[in-house]
């Protein structure tokens, strides 16, 4: 037994080195989503204050637009007054008079959408001045915090390259069977491929096994199959019988 249990600790080790690096690769695989995420907040912030800016222009303009508009009514305006001082028949005062109260109004509507321009504007430029400096300090953080981003990288590297090193070095000392039917189940995505009994069951699926190879495995060292998950399951040293115990 001391033989099987040597073997199925060097494959467990393999294991171990295996799980560091599947973490390893998880990590660095959200790096360059975490680059992203904060290039995408600058971005959001960008595009924010472009469309103010664009809307601010709008405004601008439709401002001076109504500008010209009240300028050329109130031109109307001292126009009609004028005149009312020159007309003979009150037909024509009275149509004077009606133009006047006309043109009034479409002056008096035009200053009220110039105010609501001129409000949009200030707000837009408040929200304009509040973006700039959210930018900077963004800017700034993003700075700090992509230069933390690609050292994590560079770390992770170094390390998966030292570990996928070591795991080579372990991999050469595992049996050749042992070893060849663990990578397959890992290459299947059954990882881990090596489950440790629990009680009678398979700890992967919990699935409770043969009596017979529960005993197989506890008394021989062995590794069995599971029949529903097809992972391997091993005995922890805790749950191996003793030399004493064989034959009980």
């Amino acid at each position: 037994m001391g033989n099987g249990s040597e073997k199925l600790e060097r494959l467990l080790a393999v294991q171990e080195i295996d799980m560091e690096i599947v973490e390893l690769e998880k990590r660095r695989e959200e790096l360059p989503a975490r680059r992203a995420e904060v290039a995408g907040e600058i971005t959001a912030l960008e595009t924010e204050r472009e469309t103010a800016t664009e809307e601010l222009e709008r405004n601008r303009l439709e401002r001076r637009h109504r500008e010209s508009e009240a300028e050329t009514a109130r031109g109307k305006l001292a126009k009609y007054e004028r005149q009312l001082n020159e007309v003979k028949t009150n037909v024509a005062y009275s149509a004077l008079l009606s133009e006047i109260r006309g043109t009034k109004e479409e002056i008096s509507g035009l200053d009220d959408e110039i105010l609501d321009r001129m409000e949009r504007i200030e707000t837009l430029e408040r929200r304009i001045e509040e973006v700039d400096g959210a930018l900077e300090e963004k800017r700034e953080a993003a700075r700090d915090e992509l230069e933390a981003i690609d050292a994590q990288a560079v770390e992770v590297d170094r390390r998966l390259t030292d570990v996928r090193a070591r795991r080579e070095t372990k991999a050469a000392e595992v049996d050749r069977r042992l070893y060849e039917l663990y990578d397959r189940l890992r290459r299947k995505r059954r990882f881990p491929a090596l489950v440790p009994l629990k009680g009678q069951a398979c700890s992967a699926c919990f699935a409770r096994m043969p009596p017979q190879v529960v005993q197989e495995i506890k008394h021989g060292g062995a590794l069995h199959p599971c029949e529903h998950c097809g992972v391997l399951v091993y005995a922890e040293p805790s749950e191996r019988a003793q030399p004493a115990d064989v034959g009980s």
